[in-house]
């Protein structure tokens, strides 16, 4: 019965992280530029003439979508994905939160030299009010998600084999963190 459980949470897991990514991926290749990163794996896939197909449907309607849902919500979906799979499901739930508060601090940070030395056409990037907010929306879901899963799961403190566990959740969190930190940069790449 405990393994059954445990497969269930990780798949909601799962579920909860690639539907929030593909989604941030989607808006990116439905209404970005086709010079993204994104959409050269696509063509690589020999999947753009769909592609193609469903953005002329869509760019219909696009005059009614706001702007920060195109520009700003990836962002948020993407730091969102990235602390549900910090955070989720973890034993250690209040490390994890602490490295996830870092990447949050360094994400708006980073908006905010923005801000003060960046500008349309620079390497650093705009600054954006929007990204912010995502950002901020984002962190607050995953971290109360996070929090609930700990609390439903693993408050009670008992842990057999604590430094083993802990651990692997380094482990684990460190790994997360260098994937979603490439895939954070994909976006920005343009061919």
């Amino acid at each position: 019965m405990r393994r059954v459980f445990l497969e269930k949470r990780t798949l909601n897991k799962i579920f909860i992280v690639l539907s929030s990514f593909a989604l941030a991926v989607l808006i990116y290749l439905l209404f970005r530029s086709r010079k993204l990163f994104y959409y050269q794996i696509v063509e690589v896939m020999k999947l753009d003439p769909y592609v193609k197909s469903i953005r002329k449907i869509v760019w219909v309607y696009r005059k009614h979508i706001p702007n920060w849902v195109i520009y700003s919500l990836p962002d948020g979906l993407w730091l969102f994905s990235m602390g549900v799979s910090i955070l989720h499901n973890r034993v250690f739930y209040k490390k994890a939160q602490n490295i996830f508060n870092i990447i949050f601090i360094a994400m708006v940070g980073m908006e905010l030299i923005q801000g003060a030395f960046g500008g349309h056409g620079t390497f650093i990037g705009t600054f954006d009010g929007a990204d912010v907010i995502c950002y901020t929306v984002g962190y607050i879901f995953a971290s109360l998600l996070g929090y609930l899963s700990w609390k439903k799961n693993h408050k009670d403190g008992k842990i057999e084999n604590e430094v083993e566990v802990l651990r692997n959740e380094r482990k684990k969190i460190l790994i997360i963190v260098i994937v979603f930190t490439i895939l954070g940069f994909f976006p920005a790449l343009v061919t």
